[in-house]
């Protein structure tokens, strides 16, 4: 069918976004969130792994991929703990990406959003967390089983980073 003839029935263009994970885990629980939040058809959410190395590698990965295709929305989930500062999130801003910050690491935000204790450092919050769900963030099956959608929904509120992330996968 032409576009125009589209154009005419009122059928609207669905919105995209991109989402970049610094590592696995912010992938698989960005993929979690975006199985729960987005509802079929309204959206196109692209979920992509920077593959680590600090929060600087994520801004420029994610900066790249953007680049890649005309997203609506550009964000980025990332750790606090390694080359981020704030030169990086004026540069974030400055390129548009809406960044979550995970503080220091994801393991501890997800400690919080399952109302856990968190120790100060990310080599504690990672052992913390493996000792309390069994297994590393990014085991397929976690997020599915320890992270429901009546946990998320009730952190949201103590959690900025969780519930701009929401905003974000709703708006």
């Amino acid at each position: 069918m032409a576009r125009s003839a589209l154009a005419s029935r009122g059928r609207s263009q669905r919105k995209t976004a991109l989402l970049v994970g610094e590592g696995l885990a912010e992938q698989a629980f960005l993929n979690h969130l975006k199985a729960i939040y987005v509802l079929r058809g309204s959206k196109h959410v692209t979920v992509k792994t920077a593959k680590g190395k600090g929060g600087a590698n994520v801004l420029n990965h994610t900066h790249r991929q953007s680049a890649q295709a005309a997203y609506d929305q550009v964000g980025a989930l990332l750790d606090t703990d390694t080359d981020w500062n704030d030169a990086q999130r004026a540069l974030a801003a400055k390129q548009d990406i809406e960044v979550f910050e995970a503080q220091p690491c994801l393991e501890a935000l997800l400690l919080r959003v399952a109302g856990h204790r968190v120790p100060h450092t990310t080599k504690q919050c990672k052992s913390a967390f493996e000792k309390k769900f069994g297994m590393e963030a990014h085991t397929p099956g976690l997020f599915e089983r320890h992270f429901p959608r009546d946990l998320l929904e009730a952190a949201r509120q103590r959690e900025p980073a969780l519930g701009r992330l929401v905003e974000f996968l709703l708006r």
